[in-house]
């Protein structure tokens, strides 16, 4: 038979009901969720979730009621029943328009499958009949029919629950009684009720406990007076659960308390091009810095659009939580007090004024603030201890999509470039927490010369002495032990003052050694990593000839793969050689050496990242001859070099970008000394930083290690008895760095 030009049609089977509730839903909390931000699209002012025993797998129910505008019958057959309707992206805005409506794609609506096997629905439209709908879930996973021969019951009838004195008015005024808000005056003529018969999962204390934290930060706390946000609808939530242990989760979802008294905050605004107008308060109600600048830093990425921030930062010592346990936030302990934090703590994404689902979740570190800390631990922020709330709007920030499972955001530029905007405003925040916790200063070197490495404060390796991985294991198996947590809060401040007094001891001596042990097990780890991934290289390459002989656009492919994962891996290779000075190892031999040549060898590491950035690099001044090892030049060099490209690569396109390096032999006192001088034109260091810039582990890089001119002072002073400074004015309008070598330079 000849069936060319034929036409067949996809006819989905009943099954994929079920299926579509399990992978676009990807929990039953986030499911909840889902009919929750139904009833905002419905212009409700008040959603009842009610949990009716007994809360088992197979048993129970859950009743979601609202008091939005209901279903009218035409809107059940001819848009509730159709899958994926058009209707929302015709209609963005909720009925009576307040709204920018969360439900686009029109599958919400099976988060109720998820939920449980029975669903049945009663709703009504002011002036219209109720109308019921009975949804067996178990129907469409049963047999092998299509989905149009799975008949669906539904009836309407004259009003019944949604009438003046009925069910859905008497469940409003229990719950309103003695509230004065437009809440409480409850609309009884119209709305929804979902009710969800025969749970999938069993609801304890802790799966309530989770619903209620995620449906508070549903909305945002109210913004700022400062923070130009629009009113948020009025938009209440209650949850009713039976007499027992789950009785005191009972009543109005609410902010915490404690997000209303952090002791960091930053706030602000970041237009669509990038410029930001941002405040920072630190333990005041007056900004300790008003940031106004551009935060894209050139990037080549689209625009994310305009957002607005509020970031609330606690530290979470016992000393900066003392004033918190006073107020009334509901907490019985210092633990209690940390609890509460850190389960209001992540950055939350609101778009038209509702969360975006899972941004705030605990977990979700979208940010990647621990892994900033794990690098930083003296000076980044965990994600623990940040409460961070991010405005943007559907409107305006179109490249911002979510996925298709109703969870995040598509990883597109547009996303790429709202991370990196908001990591770039939260470095000013780090910074000036960084400078109220940091010890004083100690004597600075050198007249004329700003800052150096002398004045540096430590490290952050005592950082992981503390009692935080014991304290959560018990905050989780004993929440309710006053005892045990007043003993872990002792033994934390008995550690943190041993701590402090072995820092006072070996500050001094630490410094070197300390990098020294923590580069070699960086060389040894990575360099076994390095040669296994040079093994499954090799092998990469044998199967992609292979491949060659049956998929010629396969194996093009594996050969680029195979190029790129080169190309990394030798840039690895290069970093470690960067590093290998400063290693605990025995160092070569110094030798005569030619600086212009040394310091040429040591830019050209950095060869592709100058052209990428396309920075004229000049060296110039008298070539000196030194007694030097020449890892030790290369070590000065790269990084003082490659924070200069860094710096100007945040210059506008089009500016030029230019790096000086200059040498020349002087006189201090008696003796010869031989300054290396590392210029650009770059924005500079800015006054406020000046004395910090030589502190371990202080960057003013949004995912700096703050370790480059560590690094850089320690070989310089170390093995040549000598200082790098920050000097200004410098022969260029940007950043000057002076290295001076007072021992090898005969």
């Amino acid at each position: 038979m000849n069936f060319e030009g034929a036409q067949a049609y996809l006819r989905p089977r009943a099954r994929l009901m079920s299926t579509l509730g399990e992978e676009l839903i990807s929990n039953e909390r986030v499911a909840l969720t889902e009919l929750v931000k139904n009833a905002y699209d419905a212009d409700a002012n008040l959603v009842l979730i009610r949990f009716n025993p007994p809360l088992q797998e197979n048993g129970g129910s859950i009743e979601v009621w609202d008091d939005g505008h209901g279903m009218s019958p035409d809107t059940v057959r001819g848009t509730w029943m159709e899958i994926a309707t058009s209707y929302r992206h015709r209609n963005p805005r909720s009925e009576s328009g307040g709204r920018r409506v969360l439900g686009a794609k029109g599958i919400g609506r099976f988060a109720a499958a998820r939920l449980a096997h029975v669903t049945a629905i009663t709703t009504r439209r002011a002036g219209e009949p109720e109308v019921t709908l009975r949804i067996d879930w178990g129907n469409f996973t049963e047999g092998d029919a299509y989905l149009d021969e799975v008949p669906v019951s539904w009836s309407t009838a004259a009003p019944y629950v949604f009438m003046e004195g009925g069910e859905a008015e008497r469940n409003f005024s229990e719950v309103t009684r003695g509230f004065t808000t437009a809440s409480a005056d409850a609309r009884p003529g119209h709305g929804t009720v979902v009710r969800l018969e025969g749970l999938r999962m069993e609801w304890g204390r802790e799966a309530v406990e989770s619903l209620k934290r995620s449906l508070s930060r549903l909305l945002p706390p109210p913004p700022p007076a400062k923070l130009s946000v629009p009113d948020q609808p009025e938009f209440a939530i209650y949850i009713d659960v039976p007499e027992g242990p789950l009785s005191h989760l009972a009543g109005f979802v609410a902010v915490s308390e404690a997000l209303a008294h952090p002791r960091y905050r930053l706030i602000g605004s970041v237009d669509v091009a990038g410029n930001a107008h941002l405040a920072v308060y630190a333990d005041g109600d007056e900004p300790v810095e008003v940031v106004e600048e551009n935060l894209r830093k050139d990037s080549g990425r689209p625009s994310c659009g305009p957002l607005k921030l509020d970031f609330r930062v606690w530290d979470l010592e016992k000393p900066a939580l003392q004033p918190l346990f006073h107020l009334d936030t509901g907490a019985r302990n210092l633990t209690e007090v940390r609890k509460l934090i850190k389960d209001n703590s992540g950055v939350t994404l609101y778009r038209d004024g509702f969360r975006v689902q899972p941004f705030g979740e605990p977990g979700f570190d979208w940010l990647g603030f621990d892994q900033r800390r794990v690098n930083n631990p003296t000076m980044r922020l965990s994600n623990n201890q940040v409460a961070g709330f991010v405005y943007i709007s559907a409107d305006d920030n179109p490249g911002l999509q979510d996925r298709s499972h109703r969870e995040g955001l598509i990883d597109s530029p547009e996303y790429e470039e709202l991370k990196t905007v908001i990591l770039q405003a939260i470095t000013r925040l780090e910074i000036q927490r960084y400078k109220l916790r940091r010890p004083e200063p100690g004597v600075q070197p050198g007249t004329g010369l700003l800052t150096g490495p002398s004045g540096g404060r430590g490290h952050g390796v005592f950082q992981s002495f503390n009692l935080e991985p014991l304290r959560q294991v018990a905050t989780e198996r004993y929440p309710n032990d006053v005892v045990l947590g007043r003993a872990i809060e002792e033994a934390t401040e008995t550690i943190n003052e041993g701590v402090r007094k072995v820092q006072e001891i070996i500050a001094q001596f630490s410094r070197l050694a300390t990098l020294g042990t923590l580069v070699d097990v960086i060389l040894h780890d990575g360099r076994t990593a390095l040669a296994r991934m040079a093994f499954d290289l090799r092998q990469l390459s044998k199967i992609t000839k292979k491949v060659e002989e049956r998929d010629v656009d396969l194996s093009a492919a594996l050969v680029d793969l195979r190029t790129d994962f080169t190309a990394q891996e030798r840039a690895i290779d290069r970093l470690f050689t960067r590093i290998e000075p400063l290693s605990g190892r025995q160092r070569g031999r110094p030798r005569q050496l030619s600086l212009h040549q040394s310091i040429s060898e040591a830019a050209s590491v950095l060869e592709s990242e100058i052209a990428r950035h396309r920075v004229d690099v000049t060296i110039g001044g008298e070539d000196v001859t030194v007694t030097a090892e020449p890892g030790d030049i290369r070590t000065l060099v790269l990084n003082l070099v490659s924070n200069a490209v860094y710096w100007l690569s945040t210059t506008p396109d089009g500016t030029e970008r230019a790096i000086l390096i200059e040498t020349e032999r002087a006189r201090e006192g008696e003796s010869d000394v031989v300054d290396i001088t590392v210029s650009d034109n770059g924005p500079g260091v800015r006054e406020e930083i000046r004395e910090l810039i030589f502190d371990t582990y202080f960057s003013d890089k949004p995912d700096g290690i703050g370790l480059g001119l560590s690094i850089a002072g320690s070989v310089v002073k170390d093995f040549y008895d000598g200082d790098l400074w920050l000097v200004s004015p410098g022969p260029l309008s940007g950043a000057s760095f002076r290295a001076r070598l007072r021992r090898r330079v005969g």
